[in-house]
C-alpha cells in the first residue's frame, strides 16, 4: 500500500474540489450561490451541489435555504482548533530555539516532513552578529538535502532504490556522491546527530538532530547553521547537544503534531 503522504500518486478530484469550495467560501465577503461557487471554479454543476450538500450535512458549510446562498461553517473552528494546538505547541520550544541561536552565534531551524519526499520550514530563530542567515518560514526542500536530511534519512523507512531517486533529483553546492552520502547517514545514525559541512550551500555548515513520531519515523529536524568560518567538529558537537534539548521539548507534543 502505498503512504498517504506519497506526492507522486494521483490527486482525487473530489477532494481537491472540496478544499476549492472551502478555501472560496472562506475568502468570500459574503454568502454565496451554487451558480457563483461553480461558475468561479469551473465545477460541475451537480458535483458543486453534491459536495456542497455533503460539506452542509458535516457542519463546514452553512446553507440559507431562503436566500439559498452558502457560507462557511462553524463545523470548520474544529479544524482551526486543532491547528492551533500544533501551532502552540511547537512555539513552545520558540525560547529555547532563541537562547540556543543567542548563545552559539547560528540560526536555529525546526523543519517538519510534510511528504514522501519535502520538508517545510515551521520556525526559525536568528543568533545575534553583523552578519546573520535568515530562512524563510514555509520554504520547502528536498527531504534528503542538508543537514536535516541526513538526519531525516536514516528514520525515513525509504528503499534503496526511491533514496537513489530522490538523491539524484538534489542540487548541492559542493556535490558528493550517494555512496558518500549515505556513509555520512550511517554516522548520523550511530551519533545521533547530523552534519552538513558546505554540501548544500557553500560558505555554511550545518548541525541537526531528528525529531521522531511513535513509530520512530523522522516527524521534525532541529538544525543549525553557521558560517563555515565559524565551524570546528568540536564546536559542532556541543551544538548538537544543544539542539537535542528541542527534541526532548517538543516530544511530549508529538502525538498533537
Amino acid at each position: 500500500m502505498e503512504a498517504a503522504s506519497d506526492t507522486t500518486a494521483k490527486p482525487v478530484g473530489a477532494v481537491l474540489n472540496c478544499v476549492r469550495i472551502l478555501k472560496l467560501l472562506s475568502r468570500a465577503a459574503a454568502p454565496v450561490s451554487l451558480t457563483h461557487i461553480v461558475q468561479e471554479l469551473g465545477m460541475n454543476t451537480s458535483t458543486g451541489f453534491n459536495i456542497l450538500r455533503t460539506l452542509v450535512q458535516e457542519d463546514y458549510v452553512r446553507f440559507d435555504p431562503q436566500a439559498k446562498v452558502y457560507s462557511i461553517g462553524l463545523g470548520v473552528m474544529e479544524l482551526v482548533r486543532g491547528a492551533a494546538t500544533v501551532a502552540s505547541d511547537i512555539n513552545l520550544v520558540r525560547p529555547l530555539m532563541e537562547r540556543i541561536a543567542r548563545d552559539h552565534g547560528v540560526t536555529v531551524t525546526l523543519w517538519r516532513r510534510i511528504s514522501a519526499d519535502r520538508m517545510m520550514l515551521v520556525l526559525e530563530a536568528i543568533g545575534s552578529g553583523n552578519m546573520r542567515i535568515k530562512m524563510d518560514v514555509g520554504q520547502r526542500l528536498p527531504l534528503m538535502i542538508g543537514a536535516a536530511g541526513r538526519a531525516m534519512v536514516p528514520h525515513a523507512g525509504l528503499p534503496e532504490a526511491e533514496l537513489r531517486r530522490q538523491f539524484a533529483a538534489l542540487r548541492w553546492d559542493r556535490p558528493l556522491s550517494f555512496e558518500a552520502f549515505m556513509a555520512e547517514v550511517d554516522e548520523t545514525a550511530r551519533r545521533g546527530w547530523a552534519l552538513d559541512n558546505g554540501n548544500y550551500a557553500l560558505g555554511t555548515a550545518s548541525v541537526a538532530v531528528p525529531i521522531l513520531n511513535a513509530e520512530g519515523g523522522p516527524l521534525m529536524a532541529c538544525t543549525a547553521t553557521m558560517f563555515l568560518s565559524r565551524f570546528d567538529e568540536a564546536r559542532a558537537e556541543r551544538i548538537a547537544g544543544a539542539l537535542g534539548e528541542v527534541a526532548r521539548a517538543l516530544a511530549p507534543a508529538l502525538p498533537h503534531l
